[in-house]
């Protein structure tokens, strides 16, 4: 049977999360759909179609609720929100207001129906959505207009009803700033290509690209798709979406991003991957799954809203029925009512969280920091100890064979074998020997297999061959020797061996990446508690760790996966652990922290297994601080949110505020908290 279609679409008239939940409500009711997911931070809808005119008859079941499903790709133009009945109601409630001075006996019905054609459209909303959700906003908005008309507040009528549309407009284009923001990646991209033919140079649009395809990228120009560099030499600008000023040399063999710009120089590259398939689209895809894992504190937040409009709504029918039976003045209790119903909203509470996540997770992948969930971004302000993998993580994870100690074979016959051997791994030193000497050739092997915190094997010419840990196997006292002379020079060490003979000792030199020292440093200033993990030879492992600035008791080497697992076991109950890999052998271990980081750069296991992807070491710090800046945002919010209502709460209680304060203090708040999260799309990491 074939597997339900996958779709995404937009999702017009979506004004705070509860709009969100309600259009996910009503889409997975819908015959056909076999599970709907709806973002409100984003603006779309992904749905598991099991047949196409489920499309159809979804499209029909949001526009009976007052929204517009439109396939991606094509978003209405415009402004955003009910600005058109903004502007028709302050229109009307300024000449109301020139009526009541000009002609007094008048200005109550003008005021009147200034009201009536504000709040039309949210009646409209209320009625279509009223079985799905009677408490929504429009319905309690609706309620207080009418109620207030009702009692002869005209004037308070039609101010409320304005103030709210207004909000609902500035709320909705605050929300499609952070949308534009998070999506404006692809933006990165030109237009047209110079791609390189039989015929010469020839301009094309962009999606006339194919992998395979050569093109040429003039200086001033962004590089059109993912690709390796042929010829020339230029200083590349990748800021966009790693976070760094510094224009970064490429050359032939360097890899260079769709959407990067060539600053000096020019490139002729070979495309890799289609430009809607590339790295930028990958950024935007992972941003887009982030969106839809909620928090944890949002899933709290939701929690609390669910409860929170029940019980001010049954605060408000006490005020309205039950307290004039003590105290009289039913109209003055009536007006508090209304005044709480408007209170009773939890948008801005229901937004304060989303808009914070959103705002971060967007800010996060223009700065080389992939967080696939806001859970991800949400613990990882919270770690306090930090596990680092040191080849590839630390290292640039390409080691060099420095020296070769054949042991009874020659050293041509030792690299031979040892390159046989490592045919069949996918180990950062087995690559080296195979890069090495490229004039020896290697024998047929067969029946290669890896052991994990072993080494590789493989059948060559009739006899088993493998390359070892050292340590894994016992040896003469003469080679004892030199592997330890080997080891206290800092090299990483492999043995070659026949069983238990050992035929060759194999020393590496790996390079400290430029950035790794910075980075580490800035780690540390942020109270991190820095702890080196790897399967390296301690020797290798304290050589490294010295010219880091890192101190002997925060590493430890000569970790198997599993002695590497157990350790972040061990210090995830000491205030939580992130932790920092690249290779197939991190993956338990990323999987076990509270928050994974992989490198983008390595393997795709280890970036499965994280929940956190890093363009670069220099992103690492980047990350913590956007998270930490994040979960501020999110406190403020919140505390924003819940007190602004705390304190109309009071006063209308008091009889201190009325409607249009209250109608204030709803649309402030949720202005506010939108306004607040959206300074993290351009906050300093």
């Amino acid at each position: 049977m074939e597997a339900p279609k996958v779709r995404v679409f937009r999702v017009e008239g979506m004004d705070c999360a509860d709009c969100a939940r309600k259009v996910e409500d009503a889409l997975n009711r819908v015959p056909g759909v076999v599970k709907a997911e709806v973002s409100f931070q984003s603006g779309k809808a992904y749905l598991q179609l099991e047949v196409p005119q489920a499309e159809e008859e979804a499209a029909r079941a949001l526009s009976a609720l007052g929204y517009r499903l439109r396939p991606e790709g094509k978003e209405k133009g415009g402004l955003p929100g009910p600005w058109r009945w903004a502007l028709a109601s302050g229109g009307l409630l300024l000449g109301a207001f020139g009526f009541s001075q000009l002609l007094p006996q008048l200005g109550a019905l003008a005021y009147t129906l200034a009201a009536l054609v504000g709040v039309f459209p949210l009646f409209r909303r209320a009625l279509r959505s009223f079985r799905q959700n009677p408490f929504s906003i429009q319905t309690l908005v609706s309620v207080a207009t009418l109620g207030a008309l009702a009692i002869g507040a005209q004037a308070e009528a039609a101010v409320v009803v304005f103030l709210f549309l207004v909000g609902e407009v500035l709320e909705a284009y605050a929300v499609a700033q952070a949308r534009g923001a998070l999506f404006a990646l692809g933006e990165l991209l030109p237009r047209r290509v110079y791609r390189l033919g039989a015929m010469g140079v020839e301009e094309v649009p962009l999606e006339a690209l194919r992998v395979g395809d050569r093109v040429r990228v003039p200086p001033g120009e962004r590089v059109p798709a993912d690709g390796r560099v042929l010829q020339g030499e230029a200083l590349v600008e990748e800021s966009a979406f790693t976070g760094e000023p510094l224009p970064q040399a490429k050359g032939p063999g360097d890899r260079v991003l769709g959407g990067s710009l060539v600053a000096e120089g020019s490139l002729v590259l070979q495309v890799e991957r289609h430009p809607k398939a590339g790295f930028l689209a990958e950024m935007e895809r992972m941003a887009e799954e982030a969106l839809l894992k909620k928090s944890q504190a949002e899933r709290v937040v939701d929690a609390f809203s669910r409860r929170y409009t029940p019980a001010v709504l049954l605060l408000a029918g006490f005020v309205a029925l039950v307290l004039p039976l003590f105290q009289g003045d039913f109209l003055g209790h009536l007006y508090k009512a209304l005044a709480l119903l408007l209170i009773a909203c939890p948008c801005a509470l229901v937004v304060s969280v989303p808009a914070a996540i959103a705002a971060g997770v967007a800010r996060g992948a223009r700065a080389g920091v992939l967080f696939k969930s806001g859970a991800a971004l949400e613990a990882l302000g919270r770690v306090r100890n930090l596990a680092l993998d040191k080849t590839g993580t630390l290292t640039l994870g390409r080691p060099r064979l420095v020296r070769v100690v054949p042991l009874g074979i020659g050293e041509e016959e030792a690299l031979a074998l040892a390159k046989a051997v490592a045919e069949g791994s996918g180990h950062p030193l087995a690559r080296a020997v195979r890069e090495a000497a490229p004039e020896v050739g290697a024998p047929l092997a067969e029946g290669h297999r890896t052991e994990p915190g072993l080494g590789a094997f493989a059948w060559v010419e009739g006899r088993e061959v493998g390359l070892v840990r050292p340590e894994a196997v016992p040896l003469p006292k003469e080679v004892a020797e030199v592997v330890r002379e080997l080891a206290q020079e800092g090299h990483s060490l492999s043995l070659l061996v026949e069983g238990t003979r050992a035929l060759a000792v194999f020393a590496f030199q790996d390079t400290p990446k430029e950035e790794a020292q910075a980075a580490l440093r800035a780690l540390r200033a942020l109270g991190l508690r820095l702890h080196l993990l790897t399967g390296d030879r301690e020797e290798a492992a304290l050589a490294l760790g010295k010219a880091l600035g890192l101190k002997p008791e925060e590493i430890r080497a000569g970790l198997s996966p599993l002695d590497k697992l157990r350790a972040v076991e061990a210090l995830a109950q000491e205030g939580g652990v992130a932790m920092v890999g690249d290779g197939v052998n991190d993956a338990p271990a990323l999987a076990r922290a509270t928050v994974g980081l992989a490198v983008v750069e390595g393997t795709e296991a280890a970036l499965r297994a994280a929940d956190v992807g890093l363009l670069g070491l220099a992103a690492l710090p980047r990350a913590f601080r956007l998270s930490r800046m994040t979960l501020a945002v999110v406190r403020q919010n919140i505390a924003l949110a819940v007190g602004l209502k705390g304190v109309f709460l009071l006063s209308t209680l008091l009889g201190l505020t009325g409607l249009w304060p209250a109608v204030l203090a709803d649309n402030g708040a949720l202005f506010l908290v939108t306004l607040n999260s959206l300074r993290l799309l351009w906050a300093r990491v």
